[in-house]
């Protein structure tokens, strides 16, 4: 059954289709012509506060891509849904054939029902009675109908092209579906054909598409929303005259891309027709400037009945979930009602009125820019295919596109955060350079089609996917760039700044072989553990870590191996030769666990590295370093979970060691468990690069044989032999209702069953919906109970440097935490402020805290880049007394670790009492910046549970989410537990 509308959405069919008069959610009558008074809303020159469209949590599927069921439904599906109908001229204007092989059968203009139909079923409409598909033995044809690309425009352009009345912009979105769908044939589509000197079957591109496009303008809530529906058929043509049927993969695999084509066209087309676009998230969506963030909510009911079901199954939002999201429209989905256009136009017209929404203002303001009057031929394709894209020089002359330089842009590829703002480089290049600046600092090799879709997000409409590509292009000739191995994404490629770190670590740790010294002789190091209850793998790690001549030794530690009382035994020996033993492990959680357990003084990786940088950069005095390497000369340096260190890091611990000769850099860890989320795999490359290293493959976690079993399948690559050792504790749900069901498997079992208990979620949206349900049903029982405390708290946004420099990324509301003091701006380390707006001209973010107000800050020049500062939104979390949370945020002062958890046992008169894990009490009153750094602790990601050990686990995997849901990510989930590990 389907989910009832939302409640504005229900008054407005209610009201349009019956007459009805019904308040709307501003407490106007629909229908009644009653007007609240408003502001007229003009095109701001700079976002303050609440007139911008930013970071609503609708977010906007751009482009979804999804099977057409059958012929017969595909058709039946859009006739009966009004996307044509065959006397309404309006609809059949609203429909078109599309593609190169559409045109060459002769189909054009409106779409034609039996037609269509026909080319679903494979049926090629040029008479020869051809059909495509597989015979079956009844003689019946099987044969996919084709795949259905929805193409949705931001809530603010159909609210100017269907509230405001611009022709233009339906106009503009026509043409942006056209590009995109130009772009799609000539660069994604692919068929299969048998290669002729292998006999294997191979994707082919360069394939003539049919296609064909139905624009509606309204969601099933009746709210405007102009989108396209175009379907693209399973049949292809060839360039050998050949008509086949098409391999869909490239079409999921490039989703994103495709969103990005499209928003950058339409982008582009609206620049050009005057109006102002303002970018409302780093990942490149956009609304039109003046559309304040209320109307675009008001307008959006159907987006918020999906928002409401995703965050009630799962917790998180649709732009963490594209996949979920599509399924979840599916679900609440109401069958469209007939209504008059004119009396829903009226509708949606009265309450734009009541909210003092003026559409009409803005049309007018757009076409006054535009004078002499913008013709339809200015919306030329800006694709780059089959048409030149607009050069540089032309689109910034463009009306509505802003002139001034981009912030943010790079000096040189790979290093564009850091480099001082340069504009002469044309738009293109600059777009490029900033994307591979941005990926490369996640990710050592990225594909290329996520390449293309960050140069596109840079800035909205200024780059086309033809002049992107181009660019792209002229860096792999320049050398700037590199291919390879191809990713499942697409083809690989890397910079030249990562292969340089990479051949330099490698070569670091080659020149350090044969040039330490042994910490102690290794026939000693055998007669001494020659007797004790290390495993083989154990003394095998004890004796080249003393024994061997190399700098840079390796060890190799499946999980539950028993590492850590390995190093306990190599500390005790060590010492006795009169070395000490440090320890560095990549959190201030994981360094206290390392110094409790293996009896070591520790610090975090990134400690070490910053108080040593002068000696990584080559900036010591040669009093310093003798004194330097005095201090290290009797010191075996340990990396605690080496695999999630990044290649820079790597790199510049292993310069350190070279200058200062510290006798010996042991790197611990499991290549099989998750990598670093910087770019960069150097524990596994510096393996195959010839680092000598002991393997300690003895598995002594588990105590279940079964559960032992199913962790050696994962580690040999067996994943289905892995879950048929797990057995009754697999559960596949539905995607939706995975939080809830890994919650109910938690809330059956004993309190005493629960505290031995971890429950993991491979992303952090996955864990609040988690964390959700847990807490509706504890405060049930009564475990959570007493008064609630209401607080913020700060939610990082996760960019990279180079997402930092660009001023259109932030958005009044957020708050920027400084890591070092700034005196230009008046910042001291530590200090938070809270963006009140953004000058676009100036491309400064205006900051809270300044005596007169306000601060203006450069990202690009100023913290933005060197990853001086970093970026959060706020929001709400409830807190009671049972509740179990944890830090994000180390502060020393108090003692409280980032990751580290504690029980809430009392709240009262605005005060907050924790129960530390060391069983110490901790009272933080309302207002301390400590509580603005806390999160609920029912569940954890994996990645934050890696390296920990409990009795059992409980964790979810999600298939839509294909780049955390992998065999490493498996291997972590099932390998944390003694007894038993169940998955949902």
């Amino acid at each position: 059954m389907a989910a009832a509308p939302a409640d504005g959405a229900g008054q407005r069919i209610e009201a349009v289709a019956q007459g009805t008069k019904k308040r709307n959610s501003q407490g106007g009558e629909i229908g009644t012509g009653r007007r609240r008074r408003g502001p007229r809303r003009q095109t701001p020159r700079w976002r303050h506060g609440r007139n911008v469209p930013r970071r609503s949590r609708l977010a906007v599927m751009v482009v979804s891509v999804a099977a057409v069921a059958s012929p017969s439904q595909g058709v039946s599906y859009y006739e009966r849904d009004g996307y044509y109908a065959k006397d309404d001229p309006e609809h059949l204007g609203a429909s078109a054939w599309a593609g190169k092989g559409a045109a060459e059968l002769g189909l054009e203009g409106p779409v034609d029902p039996d037609t269509f139909k026909a080319v679903l079923e494979g049926r090629v409409p040029d008479g020869s009675g051809r059909r495509l598909g597989r015979v079956n033995r009844d003689g019946s044809v099987a044969h996919r109908p084709g795949r259905d690309l929805t193409f949705s425009a931001p809530k603010s352009v159909s609210l100017i092209g269907l509230i405001g009345g611009d022709g233009r912009v339906v106009n503009a979105h026509d043409r942006a579906v056209a590009s995109t769908l130009a772009w799609v044939e000539s660069d994604v589509t692919e068929t299969r054909l048998r290669d002729p000197q292998t006999g294997r079957m191979v994707r082919a591109g360069d394939q003539k598409t049919v296609a064909a496009t139905f624009r509606h303008d309204t969601s099933r809530n009746l709210d405007p929303q102009l989108h396209t529906h175009a379907v693209l058929a399973n049949m292809l043509k060839g360039r050998d005259g050949k008509w086949r049927t098409m391999a869909n993969e490239a079409l999921y695999r490039r989703q994103k891309l495709i969103g990005m084509v499209y928003r950058s066209e339409l982008a582009g087309n609206l620049a050009r027709l005057g109006y102002g676009i303002e970018k409302s998230h780093a990942d490149g969506r956009f609304e039109i400037a003046g559309v304040s963030r209320e109307v675009v909510e008001a307008f959006s009911t159907r987006r918020a009945e999906i928002e409401a079901a995703v965050a009630e199954r799962s917790g998180g939002d649709t732009a963490a979930n594209p996949r979920l999201a599509e399924r979840a429209a599916l679900m609440t989905r109401a069958r469209k009602r007939d209504v008059d256009k004119a009396e829903l136009r009226g509708s949606w017209q009265r309450q734009a009125e009541e909210m003092g929404f003026d559409a009409p203002a803005l049309v007018a303001e757009a076409v006054e820019r535009t004078e002499p009057p913008a013709r339809d031929t200015a919306l030329e394709s800006r694709s780059g295919v089959e048409s030149p894209g607009l050069s540089p020089e032309i689109v910034i002359q463009q009306p509505g596109v802003l002139l001034e330089a981009p912030e943010g842009a790079p000096v040189s590829v790979g290093k564009a955060a850091e480099g001082a703002a340069e504009t002469s480089k044309p738009l293109p290049v600059q777009a490029a350079e900033w994307a591979v600046a941005h990926l490369a600092e996640r990710e050592a090799v990225f594909s290329r089609s996520d390449l293309l879709a960050a140069a596109l997000a840079w800035r909205p409409g200024a780059v086309t996917i033809g002049e992107a590509g181009k660019a792209v292009d002229d860096l792999i000739a320049a050398g700037a760039l590199h291919k390879a191995p191809a990713l499942k994404s697409g083809e690989g490629l890397t910079t030249d700044t990562a292969l340089a770190d990479e051949r330099e670590t490698m070569g670091l740790m080659r020149d350090g072989q044969n040039r330490g010294r042994p910490v102690m002789r290794s026939w000693i190091v055998g007669a001494r553990l020659h007797r004790g209850p290390l495993t083989e793998g154990q003394r095998e790690a004890v004796k080249l870590i003393l024994g061997a001549k190399d700098r840079v030794v390796g060890v190799q530690g499946y999980a539950g191996t028993g590492k850590t009382a390995m190093l306990r035994r190599v500390r005790a020996l060590a010492e006795k030769n009169d070395y000490r033993m440090v320890g560095l492990a990549p959190s201030a959680s994981a360094a206290q666990t390392l110094a409790a357990e293996a009896e070591i003084e520790t610090a975090t990786l990134q400690r070490f590295l910053a108080r040593n940088a002068g000696v990584a950069e080559g900036r010591l005095t040669e009093k310093g370093e003798r004194e330097m390497r005095a201090a290290f000369a009797k010191t075996v340096l340990v990396v605690d979970e080496g695999s999630l260190a990044s290649t820079v890091q790597a790199r510049d611990l292993l310069r350190i060691a070279s200058v200062l000769r510290i006798p010996r850099v042991v790197l611990v860890g499991d290549s099989k468990q998750l990598d670093a989320v910087d770019a960069g795999k150097p524990f596994g490359q510096l393996q195959a690069a010839g680092m000598k290293t002991a393997t300690m493959d003895e598995i002594m976690r588990q105590r279940n044989p079964a559960l032992k079993a199913a962790v050696e399948a994962s580690l040999a690559g067996e994943i289905e032999k892995a879950f048929g050792k797990l057995g009754e504790n697999v559960a596949e749900v539905k995607p939706d209702n995975i939080a809830g069901a890994v919650a109910a498997r938690w809330l059956r079992l004993s309190p005493e069953e629960r505290e031995r208990t971890g429950v993991m979620a491979p992303s952090h949206a996955l864990r609040q919906g988690i964390n959700a349900h847990i807490r509706e049903r504890l405060t049930r029982e009564g475990r959570l109970h007493g008064p609630v405390f209401q607080s913020e708290r700060l939610v990082s946004r996760g960019y990279t440097n180079a997402e930092k420099a660009l001023s259109g990324n932030y958005a009044p509301g957020d708050v920027v935490a400084f890591h070092r003091p700034y005196k230009r701006i008046g910042v001291e380390k530590g200090h938070e402020r809270r963006v009140v707006g953004v000058d676009r001209d100036s491309r400064e973010v205006l900051l809270s805290g300044a005596p007169d107000g306000t601060v203006r800050w450069k990202p690009g020049e100023i913290a933005g880049r060197r990853g001086g500062s970093e970026v959060y939104r706020i929001e709400g979390i409830e807190l009671r007394a049972g509740d179990r949370i944890r830090w994000t945020r180390n502060d020393k002062a108090l003692g409280l670790v980032n990751s580290r958890t504690a029980e809430i046992v009392g709240v009262e008169g605005g005060k907050v009492s924790f129960r530390r894990e060391d069983g110490e009490t901790l009272e933080l009153g309302k207002g301390d910046p400590q509580l603005r750094h806390i999160d609920h602790a029912w569940a954890s990601t994996v990645h934050a549970f890696q390296g920990r050990t409990v009795d059992n686990v409980i964790a979810a995997m999600e298939a839509t989410h294909p780049h955390l849901t992998t065999q490493k990510s498996f291997y972590v989930e099932i390998s944390r537990a003694r007894d038993r590990a169940e998955l949902v």
